[in-house]
């Protein structure tokens, strides 16, 4: 069954999402070749403005790209958990453990890919003269090979990048319980969740704020100057906020579950 409402979510998301990051894709493509082409050296007003209209929309792009998923996603879940479509969904055999999961990888799939494209996008833009895919690859192999020979330097890229990816898992949670706390509203459900989700982030900021505070201390008990966000601290911190945040999540959908 989670197969299934996967198959699902991402049917009925891919056709929007497919298009906004292959807008990135384009306007990468219109953006690098602007830029190698030495457009700004001609003394052509009309097209140095060009050039910097193509610029200019490249920016544009990535930021609407950025946004819109997120909205997209946000309004999503709202309106096939809790909004007209919720009354199908929870009437389904399906366990709630299911629902929650399915909508979370998917998002979380989809945010991971504009990502990618983005922070991709802005290595070939900002690549240095000459072969540009070349020199990217070149890059990306000497730093592979370059962990390979270190077998803790290997160990501190991946053990970071899922650090990372389990951040990222928190965020997408953060909102999910969110929109989930505001379903306790009768009248006011998202000005609720927008509620919820700040006094948390507030909350979040006062631990980070904790953690530095601490870590600052033990770096000056110890004589170090580490002054960093470790991966251990990322990766704990993660899992600690996905767990939580997974548990309200599937307490408001299976307990509290308001759909007036």
């Amino acid at each position: 069954m989670l197969g299934k409402l996967m198959k699902y979510e991402w049917q009925s998301t891919w056709k929007l999402l497919v298009p906004m990051n292959l807008l990135i894709v384009v306007m990468t493509i219109f953006a690098c070749v602007t830029v190698r082409v030495d457009i700004f050296d001609t003394n052509n007003s009309a097209v140095v403005f060009s050039a910097v209209m193509i610029i200019m929309t490249y920016v544009a792009s990535m930021f609407v790209v950025m946004v819109g998923t997120a909205i997209y996603l946000v309004y999503r879940f709202y309106t096939s958990t809790y909004g007209d479509q919720g009354y199908l969904l929870h009437t389904l055999p399906v366990d709630k453990h299911h629902i929650i999961i399915a909508k979370v990888i998917v998002s979380a799939a989809w945010v991971l890919l504009s990502s990618f494209l983005m922070y991709t996008s802005v290595l070939f833009l900002f690549a240095s003269e000459g072969d540009l895919f070349g020199e990217f690859f070149e890059g990306m192999e000497s730093i592979v090979e370059g962990a390979g020979n270190n077998k803790i330097n290997l160990f501190a890229v991946m053990i970071t990048l899922v650090a990372l990816i389990v951040g990222m898992l928190a965020r997408v949670l953060k909102v999910t319980a969110c929109i989930s706390l505001g379903q306790l509203s009768p009248n006011h459900k998202l000005l609720t969740a927008f509620a919820f989700y700040f006094g948390i982030y507030i909350v979040q900021q006062i631990v980070n704020g904790v953690y530095y505070v601490l870590l600052g201390y033990v770096n000056r008990r110890l004589s170090t100057y580490y002054y960093g966000r470790s991966w251990e601290y990322t990766l704990i911190a993660g899992l600690l906020y996905c767990v939580i945040f997974y548990l309200v999540t599937w307490y408001m959908m299976d307990k509290k579950l308001n759909l007036d």
